[in-house]
């Protein structure tokens, strides 16, 4: 990440079009969905040798994070534009609670 940071002029306008792309059409480039799973250890006191210690950590590509992070921001007001929320829907919903039920 620090080198699209870094070339961040070059890079903005290609990183743009592949999330819109991604959201316009809908659907999330095969490679994005690709993820290196390392195995972790549970505590630093555990026996390495034991394998039962371990657990998985997939590590996603840096594109497929800024994808996510871009649904992220623009699903929820999708979802208040669009009419797809019951009026009556307080879970899970910026400014509503309990209290606004």
């Amino acid at each position: 990440s620090w080198l699209v940071l870094a070339s961040s002029e070059v890079t903005r306008g290609w990183i743009q079009s592949i999330v819109n792309a991604s959201l316009s059409e809908g659907v999330v480039p095969a490679a994005l969905k690709e993820a290196v799973v390392r195995p972790l250890l549970k505590k630093p006191v555990l026996d390495p040798a034991d394998l039962s210690n371990y657990r998985p950590v997939s590590n996603l590509r840096f594109m497929a994070k800024v994808v996510e992070n871009a649904v992220a921001r623009q699903f929820p007001r999708h979802l208040e534009e669009s009419l797809y929320l019951d009026p009556l829907q307080s879970g899970f919903r910026p400014g509503y609670s309990t209290e606004t039920a």
